[in-house]
């Protein structure tokens, strides 16, 4: 058989199946649009959240982290299951790897993350007790506060009948994500409100860490869990599912390439006057059409979906390098240096954790409405990050290459921005330096905290665009100007539903001929 002929059979039998799933994911793609996946962020968790009062407190950072062995960093999660951490001297003190500083229960206390990446442990630091397990009746009286301080309007306290326990799970539809791994198994309740709220509670923190909302939930299935092939039962297992997500987007790459092919092959160059170029009639001449107009479109957006799961880790890690962190730092995290935070953080505080600048300790302190701000660790903090102190060690970073470019950004643009600035997960303004290595590096500085917020390369940067810029057309420019960007991705999105459908239609009707024509020519050869 001719390469040319195992071509078209390919594209024949490869695009019934893979046409489906072109057409689910651009349907689905338009209402990711306007319905994200469920998630509690930035403004909702800060907006449930306690005040922060560590007025209490009498441990130190150090002391808390004194109760702490390895044996009680030895669990991992992962949405199927609960795992073990081998650890070398279960009775030797554990190595912290961030401090996060929180009312849980409504006492102050401090979350620890020890750098095995085990999930984190909670020390109370009022009077030195570990959290070993967090009670229903725990998690109740944090769901009932976080819906309380999160109304817009608190009226008067949630009766007991207002919230419903609907159990413990390690995951469902709406916890899939590996961002939860750190608080399985979670306590699902329900709130008896207009929205059909359902709130999560972590089972290693007992804080709220996600809510869902009747609306979303209906919606989502017509969305992110159809697009990110996001059902339970395949989600849950995520080598598995990745596996099955590459293989599908890889050989939906190859379909749409040799579909490409076929149309060039299928051009006829050389048609006499009054003959068609096209050899194609009636439905095959629509696809042939909308294949020549979208199907470029369609293949660069199903290789970047492929690029969305970094194969081969294409795309390598924007985190900057431990010395790189160091030059603003000035040490790594040194949990003695800290004092015992019993003074105040501020009427607004919700959250804090300890970070180092210049060899300084520091609490980087999140306030209620989103803002960040340095607050000193001891009375050996004296001097906070500012941008020409910034500025002056930048060159320091990569010191065998030249600093080349320096700007202070107070909008956003193509390499760093936000889609949803509202939510401050990015914050403005930033400074930008530039470098003229090998790799073109580039870093983003926090002038607020003093602390380095990623790094790129040039191959960081051209990924951006193969993935970020042609799946989700995040073009500063266009995303500024909406609603031309929500034209630009229905009408595009709109051309390749017709081209996968047509192809569905095709490829049915070529399944229900294909028998039909064989036992014809059985019978005539008879």
């Amino acid at each position: 058989m001719s390469f040319k002929r195992q071509l078209f059979l390919f594209h024949r039998w490869a695009g019934i199946v893979l046409c489906l799933f072109f057409a689910l994911w651009f349907v689905s793609g338009i209402f990711m649009m306007y319905v994200e996946f469920p998630l509690l962020s930035k403004p909702e968790r800060l907006a449930g959240a306690r005040l922060l009062n560590f007025s209490a407190a009498t441990l130190t950072p150090a002391d808390a982290m004194a109760k702490l062995q390895w044996k009680d960093f030895t669990r991992k999660a992962t949405p199927n299951a609960l795992e073990r951490v081998a650890v070398t001297d279960p009775e030797q003190q554990a190595t912290p790897r961030s401090i996060r500083l929180a009312m849980i229960a409504e006492r102050p206390a401090y979350v620890i993350h020890a750098d095995n990446g085990a999930q984190p442990r909670v020390v109370f630091a009022d009077n030195g007790e570990v959290l070993r397990d967090v009670s229903t009746k725990a998690a109740e009286e944090a769901v009932a506060g976080f819906v309380q301080r999160s109304a817009a309007s608190p009226a008067a306290p949630l009766e007991d009948s207002s919230i419903a326990f609907d159990g413990t799970l390690q995951t469902d539809q709406w916890t899939v994500s590996a961002a939860l791994n750190d608080h399985r198994p979670l306590f699902k309740y329900a709130v008896n409100d207009r929205d059909g709220t359902v709130l999560y509670v972590s089972s290693t923190t007992g804080e709220v860490v996600r809510d869902t909302h009747s609306t979303e939930r209906v919606l989502n299935y017509f969305a992110a869990v159809t697009h990110w092939l996001y059902p339970t039962f395949v989600r849950k297992y995520p080598e598995f599912w990745e596996w099955m997500v590459d293989i599908l987007s890889g050989v939906g790459v190859v379909l749409a390439i040799t579909g490409l092919w076929i149309g060039w092959l299928r051009w006829n160059r050389r048609a006499r006057p009054g003959k068609p170029q096209v050899p194609y009639k009636g439905l095959m001449r629509w696809h042939y059409f909308t294949g020549i107009v979208f199907g470029v479109l369609t293949l660069t957006w199903v290789l970047s979906g492929l690029l969305s799961m970094n194969p081969l880790n294409l795309n390598p890690p924007r985190r900057a390098e431990v010395d790189q962190q160091l030059l603003y730092t000035g040490k790594p995290l040194t949990i003695g240096d800290f004092a015992v935070p019993a003074h105040g953080f501020g009427a607004l505080a919700v959250e804090a954790d300890l970070v180092h600048y210049a060899g300084q300790p520091f609490y980087r302190v999140v306030d209620r409405d989103g803002s960040t701000r340095m607050v000193a660790g001891s009375v050996m903090a004296t001097t906070l990050p500012d941008a020409e102190t910034m500025l002056a060690r930048a060159p320091g970073l990569i010191p065998e290459a030249s600093l080349v470019e320096a700007t202070v950004l107070t909008e956003y643009d193509n390499y760093y921005y936000s889609r949803h600035p509202e939510r401050g997960e990015r914050p403005l303004p930033i400074i930008r330096v530039r470098f003229d290595d090998e790799q073109h590096t580039w870093f983003h500085l926090d002038p607020i905290t003093g602390q380095i917020l990623d790094r790129s390369t040039r191959t960081n940067r051209v990924y951006r665009w193969l993935y970020n810029g042609l799946h989700s057309f995040d073009i500063w420019w266009l995303w500024q100007h909406r609603p031309l960007w929500d034209i630009c991705v229905i009408v595009f999105s709109l051309g390749g539903l017709l081209l996968s459908v047509i192809g569905v239609v095709i490829g049915w009707r070529r399944l229900r001929y294909e028998p039909r024509r064989r036992t014809a020519s059985a019978v005539a050869i008879a």
